[in-house]
């Protein structure tokens, strides 16, 4: 190796000596030799290279006193560990500028945007990640894992998956796909309409170049992914939006001349809001009656903790025009990267041959694994495990947004999901605001990148639970609302008149309150003369908390069961005509309609 390293000429225009300094320099700030290694002996380097043993210690010696190697007595010659402070910089740009092949004069001109990353590599290192689809050590099925990284070493197991398969999948993983992971969301397919992928966003690829192209009208949710809408833009496809609603994409906003749709009904990107049953079956009769292809992106599927999950459109689908596509990544890791397409067998077949253009397929090793793990019952176990850890996290997250925040936010009415679609007060610089939380270890997430049309809502941001444990929700929120204090302060109207003494204890004996949590759902809330309150909360009154208030110095103190975490707090009290406000510490903290009867 170093003899093809350090090839020295004897050109008679150069000294050996001098051709071996540059060549040794080059190898340092290169990497090859790292800080601190031992340097070869200069008799072996010598021997390797056919010069004298003087060129070489001349060479040496002249690098240590530059400062790129030093002596060490009885150890000998080592690579200082200050070098590449340096001089890297400046040999990266010699490289960078010098004798460089200009690229982009023969590289295809392309649209694709450019996305930059929405929290920095090492958010690991903040407090509060409230971010979507970073890995969680504590949710990975490690040893599970292992096992069935395991079982596929086995002899038998690599004589399985070793051979070469042409461009087919792994049978026993497409087994397992058609038998354990679609019936879940209602399908059945054959195993010629499934196909393995490297995540669904190679699925989404594939679909792109099949079926793409300048004359083809692709129309998706707005706001929505903006992987699918750079797709569209690579192959020059022109893309219409369709708006969300509290259920899912309005279909009025769906063109009668659409050919693609592209949608996210489980929980849609970004707002993570549900689509309805009935407006499932109402888009697969309209893409029938209008003759469109559904592109199904099903990537969270199983985490709705309100009502049963509803069947993917591919199960409703008589005609074969729904591709749908999803991944293993949400359940295990992002890195796993492996998902898998079903579809018409032609359009997979189709697609099959475009993914050997790539790849023959994904690793077979990967495939076997993930085979294993499904069949040993593993996944459902990873499953039901995600399932409630999500599931606490979303709750707390819920239970916390409307304790801080609820008279200055709104969110989308989501059934379940990872994330949380905010709308902050007026004035709300979404950007501005995620830097000064960061300054304050929370990361959250801006949302400008998922609209492509002309308007870009300021005030909106997401806010993810899958990157950090339940404990650390309430307090990172709490932090939140004290950002969000500073913004909103200017912007309060008057609260009314404040309330004390008999008029203050007139009016909250038997009065009923009425409003909307955070998330939509309506809460009516009830005081007793004697003390005594109850609240319920819901659509159809699912939750119930009782609790007791009382007065002392003009403040009304009030303390529930479970809601507001069960804290014992005080309030002062504004009304107007209509409406209550309770405000702390000069604050308002909620507010809600009154009756009196």
């Amino acid at each position: 190796m170093l003899q093809h390293l350090f090839t020295l000429d004897d050109d008679g225009t150069t000294s050996l000596q001098r051709q071996l300094q540059r060549k040794l320099i080059d190898a340092i700030l290169n990497g090859y030799f790292a800080a601190e290694s031992r340097m070869p002996s200069s008799r072996k380097l010598a021997e390797l290279l056919g010069v004298s043993r003087n060129t070489v210690v001349a060479a040496y010696e002249q690098l240590i006193d530059e400062g790129y190697l030093l002596s060490r007595e009885r150890s000998g010659i080592f690579v200082s560990s200050h070098v590449f402070d340096e001089h890297a910089e400046s040999c990266q740009n010699d490289q960078l500028t010098e004798n460089q092949f200009d690229w982009s004069s023969v590289c295809n001109p392309t649209s694709i945007e450019a996305s930059s990353p929405p929290y920095p590599d090492n958010w690991e290192d903040y407090r509060y990640p409230f971010i979507e689809g970073q890995y969680d050590q504590s949710l990975f099925p490690l040893n599970q894992w292992r096992e069935c990284s395991r079982i596929s070493l086995n002899v038998d197991e690599i004589k399985s998956w070793a051979r070469d398969s042409g461009y087919e999948d792994d049978p026993s993983l497409i087994h397992e796909i058609r038998t354990k992971v679609l019936p879940r969301r209602g399908i059945q397919a054959r195993p010629e309409e499934i196909l393995v992928t490297l995540g669904s966003q190679q699925a989404l690829y594939l679909v792109s170049r099949l079926l793409m192209n300048t004359s083809t009208l692709l129309t998706m949710e707005e706001p929505g992914y903006q992987g699918m809408r750079q797709l569209a833009q690579h192959n020059l496809c022109p893309v219409r939006f369709a708006g969300i609603e509290k259920d899912g994409i309005a279909l009025a906003d769906i063109s009668p001349q659409t050919q693609l749709l592209y949608v996210t009904p489980s929980h849609q990107v970004p707002t993570a809001v549900t689509m309805s049953r009935d407006k499932r079956e109402a888009l697969v009769a309209q893409a029938n009656q209008d003759n469109f292809i559904v592109i199904e992106d099903d990537y969270e599927s199983e985490a709705n903790f309100i009502s049963n999950p509803n069947p993917a459109l591919k199960s409703l689908d008589s005609q074969g025009r729904v591709i749908y596509i999803s991944s293993f990544s949400k359940a295990l890791a992002p890195g796993l990267r492996l998902g898998f397409m079903v579809a018409s067998p032609d359009l997979i077949r189709r697609a099959r041959k475009l993914r050997a253009l790539m790849l023959r397929h994904p690793p077979a090793n990967n495939q076997r694994i993930m085979a294993l793990f499904l069949s040993l019952g593993y996944y459902d176990m990873t499953m039901r495990r995600l399932y409630q850890a999500i599931n606490e996290r979303w709750q707390e997250l819920r239970e916390a947004l409307n304790h801080y925040l609820g008279p200055y936010i709104v969110t989308s009415e989501t059934m379940g999901g990872s994330t949380c679609w905010v709308k902050g007060p007026p004035g709300l610089n979404s950007h501005k605001f995620a830097a000064a939380a960061a300054e304050k270890g929370i990361l959250i997430e801006p949302v400008d990148r998922f609209y492509g049309g002309k308007e870009k809502p300021d005030s909106y941001f997401r806010l993810g639970v899958r990157s950090l444990p339940k404990e650390k929700i309430r307090p990172g929120i709490e932090e939140l609302a004290k950002l969000i204090d500073d913004i909103k302060a200017d912007g309060d109207p008057s609260f009314g008149q404040h309330l004390t003494g008999e008029a203050l204890k007139r009016f909250m004996a038997d009065v009923t309150f009425t409003g909307h949590t955070v998330f939509g759902d309506p809460y009516r809330i009830t005081l007793f003369a004697d003390g005594q309150m109850e609240g319920v909360e819901g659509h159809h009154d699912e939750k119930y908390d009782t609790g007791t208030w009382w007065l002392k110095d003009n403040i009304w103190y009030r303390q529930w069961q479970q809601w507001s975490y069960g804290e014992l707090l005080g309030f002062d009290i504004f009304v107007t005509d209509s409406r209550i406000h309770w405000v702390r510490n000069g604050k308002l903290v909620d507010a809600a309609n009154y009756t009196k009867p």
